[in-house]
């Protein structure tokens, strides 16, 4: 480069020096070669970028992201807690080299809210091995908005260790460390964490089916994590840590509102449900992923699929139980819970388990209360919306339960929706006081649904799929994602939906739930977890050929990455020890019950 600049120096002397008429026809030519190879040589250390689909700009090699924003995007609003880049999820500190295509978040919507949640549990760690680094901290599953930790699986965390805790926190927000992705192979991946006293991750990784690991790096310390985080430590402004039961509680905001926290509702449902994930693992000697694969390779899932169907039927048998024990008055039996967590197949066990109680059942859809769409319009509008409450005829369902209780004859209707109405059904049903009603669908225990029916006649459960398997000790698997999956597999299976339109109506979807599901889970009588362990490795197969089939340029593109991503850490498992009765089979198909 000192020669060029010579070089250069010395033909602009030349040229400059004398007047262009007296330049001699060579000296041009040198002129305007050299000129050319200067302008090659500055447009070689360009590259073009195109910012959320505007047309490409040039701009320098070897920029972040994050750089390259605040260079060309200074006038668009945008979050920098993420950003994609060519398609897929990337952090704002990756550098770029190549044409590229960057696109930004504008909303604290999942991505940007998951980018938020993963960088503060970075926090964390840097935090408490600086601070405490004595103590080993467990991150174990969700609580409400936040994550539920404990360190050295202490009975009790005493004030002091929490104040050390929020105060290397703290500190570390302070600090405003860049958190930078480094791209390293696998192996020395595992070795790093092995030669750091993390052989929880390094197993994770040995069992990974890429050949190189992108992992994090706040100043000396390397982290993995299962998607990327904000790019420096600064950006976790909103946060708070509380002491709950015998560990804490990291909180981070809710979606759509990144600027708050929101007040904390004690979920003692939701911890119990946990605790008892924790119980089975315990039973299973199963709490993360590369224990899961283990197994797969030792040739142990036969047994380990036995006993976690049977702990599942143990727990169904024990609510038909709790049912039993109150037949003279809680006959009405609501089932919720949102999409994927296994009502259906659920309700199909809980009703031969109340069989063998010695009861009648029936069971009834709330699908089936449904008003007439033109009713609808005239309340609604144009843009008629099934998941609310009033789309339900609650006169009419209410009436109905009643007479039911008081032993009348009903004849149920049958909502056609085709026609968009309801139509008179064909059954009749003469209930005595042995006959116990199931009832399922999306608002079963919503306190709005049955406000004309005592409350001692109701029995309301809360499914839900909140798996006990982690990644390693600091990164759990969220219940959304193992949803999102058994989704994906059935709807490509049974309902003729690809993997990118699942993906592309999920969000509605999810915005449903919170609506109208997930606040209402405390009004349950009992919760049951649908989720079992082994399941990823059963559903990985069927789950990754559905999503290899998205095309690059829809918009679920970067989530069928992550879910790749997110699958590539399974091994597979056989679904030929599944039992037909399994609620897995309610995704994968060959179940021995019959679905609508």
């Amino acid at each position: 480069m000192e020669n060029y600049q010579k070089c250069n120096l010395l033909i602009d002397l030349a040229i400059f020096s004398r007047p262009k008429n007296l330049l001699s026809s060579s000296l041009k030519k040198t002129y305007f070669y050299f000129k050319l190879f200067k302008y090659n040589l500055a447009t070689v250390k360009k590259i073009e970028v195109s910012i959320d689909q505007k047309p490409p700009l040039l701009t320098e090699k070897g920029l972040t992201i994050r750089e390259i924003l605040q260079k060309h995007a200074k006038d668009t609003p945008y979050l920098e807690y993420i950003a994609i880049k060519n398609n897929i999820f990337a952090s704002l500190n990756e550098i770029i080299n190549e044409n590229s295509t960057i696109g930004t978040f504008q909303n604290f919507y999942s991505s940007s809210h998951r980018a938020y949640e993963n960088t503060a549990i970075l926090i964390l760690q840097y935090s408490i091995e600086k601070a405490l680094p004595d103590k080993k901290l467990f991150v174990l599953h969700s609580m409400g908005d936040g994550v539920y930790c404990k360190l050295d699986n202490l009975r009790e965390l005493n004030d002091d260790l929490l104040e050390k805790i929020k105060a290397g926190f703290a500190e570390t927000v302070e600090e405003d460390i860049f958190i930078n992705p480094v791209l390293v192979s696998r192996g020395e991946a595992q070795s790093y964490f092995k030669n750091n006293d993390r052989p929880d991750t390094a197993d994770l990784i040995k069992y990974c089916a890429l050949n190189y690991i992108m992992l994090y790096s706040i100043k000396e310390k390397r982290f993995w994590s299962p998607s990327p985080p904000a790019p420096s430590t600064g950006l976790i402004k909103t946060y708070m840590i509380m002491k709950y039961k015998n560990g804490f509680v990291l909180r981070c905001p809710v979606e759509n509102d990144p600027d708050h926290i929101q007040p904390f509702y004690k979920q003692e449902r939701l911890y119990d449900i946990f605790s008892e994930a924790e119980r089975w693992g315990n039973i299973l000697n199963l709490t993360n992923i590369s224990q899961l694969n283990d197994l797969v390779t030792n040739q142990n899932i036969p047994e380990m699929i036995k006993i976690s169907e049977a702990l599942h039927e143990k727990k169904i048998a024990a609510i038909a139980d709790s049912i039993d024990q109150s037949r003279n008055e809680r006959r009405l039996v609501f089932v919720a819970g949102p999409s994927s967590s296994g009502k259906t197949t659920f309700m199909k066990r809980l009703y031969i388990q109340l069989r063998v109680l010695g009861h009648k059942v029936v069971s009834l859809s709330l699908d089936n209360y449904f008003k007439d769409r033109a009713e609808m319009k005239r309340e609604q509008g144009e843009n008629i919306n099934f998941e609310v409450l009033t789309a339900i005829d609650l006169k009419l369902l209410n009436k109905q339960l009643n007479d039911l209780i008081a032993g009348k004859k009903v004849t149920p209707p049958v909502y056609d929706f085709i026609q968009g109405k309801k139509v008179p059904g064909n059954t009749s049903i003469a209930a005595d006081k042995n006959t116990l009603f199931i009832i399922e669908g999306i608002h079963g225990i919503n306190p709005g649904l049955t406000q004309e029916i005592n409350d001692k006649y109701k029995f309301k459960i809360y499914i839900s799929a909140l798996t006990h398997l982690n990644f390693d000790d600091l990164n759990r698997i969220p219940t959304h994602d193992t949803r999102l999956i058994r989704r994906i597999v059935r709807d490509s299976k049974f309902r003729g939906y690809s993997a990118a339109q699942t993906i592309n109506m999920w969000k509605k979807v999810v915005e449903g739930e919170k609506k109208y599901i997930f606040k209402y889970q405390g009004e349950a009588d009992i919760m049951f977890n649908s989720s079992l362990a082994y399941e990823i490795g059963v559903l990985k197969h069927p789950a990754e050929l559905a999503l290899k089939a998205v095309e690059e340029q829809d918009p679920s593109y970067p989530e069928s990455e992550r879910l790749l991503h997110f699958l590539s850490f399974f091994l597979p498992i056989d679904d030929n020890e599944v039992p037909p009765t399994s609620i897995i089979r309610e995704f994968i198909g060959d179940s021995s019950f019959k679905y609508d």
